[in-house]
């Protein structure tokens, strides 16, 4: 009942921070399952709606200060590894080959829902009511897919951020 009256201003309060709906969404959820299962540990001197909406607050910020940090990490990786492969002229052609291969070497069901993700454009919720699956398992394929594709080319990781993976997958 709590989280039912709360959703919606909580997911406001989160999308002030986050632009994008289903990430506030997530966060508001991760939220409220981090605070529930901490219940017994938690000292709320406040009420019980202030500190829920304070602790999306705080999620919302870390998660923009995350995604920032992370997309400053790239862009110095990227240029980087696009002044050092100055010399050699890798293709997009050669890299879509590397990328197609590593995406067969994915188990058929991690495969179908990284295609899906990917080539399709569907969300996790889509994904996850198209195939009848939960949208963790999604997730947990998803997670799976990337673990392995990084893996597979990561001498070329880098490069997948010059040419974008949709264009490769096409």
């Amino acid at each position: 009942m709590f989280f039912k009256e709360n959703y919606h201003t909580a997911c406001l309060v989160a999308l002030r921070y986050i632009k994008n709906q289903q990430e506030a969404e997530d966060v508001v959820q991760e939220t409220f399952l981090y605070l529930w299962e901490k219940r017994n540990q938690l000292e709320i001197r406040q009420s019980l709606k202030q500190y829920f909406l304070q602790a999306v607050k705080n999620k919302s910020i870390n998660f923009v200060n995350r995604e920032r940090k992370f997309h400053e990490v790239i862009n110095e990786e990227l240029d980087m590894t696009l002044s050092a492969d100055s010399d050699e002229n890798f293709s997009k052609e050669e890299l879509a080959v590397l990328v197609s291969k590593s995406i067969d070497k994915l188990p058929s069901q991690c495969k179908r829902i990284f295609l899906m993700a990917y080539v399709d454009g569907l969300t996790y919720n889509q994904i996850a009511e198209s195939l009848g699956l939960s949208k963790n398992t999604i997730k947990t394929q998803m997670g799976i897919a990337y673990k392995q594709l990084r893996e597979h080319l990561k001498s070329y990781f880098l490069l997948l951020f010059v040419y974008p993976l949709k264009r490769i997958l096409r």
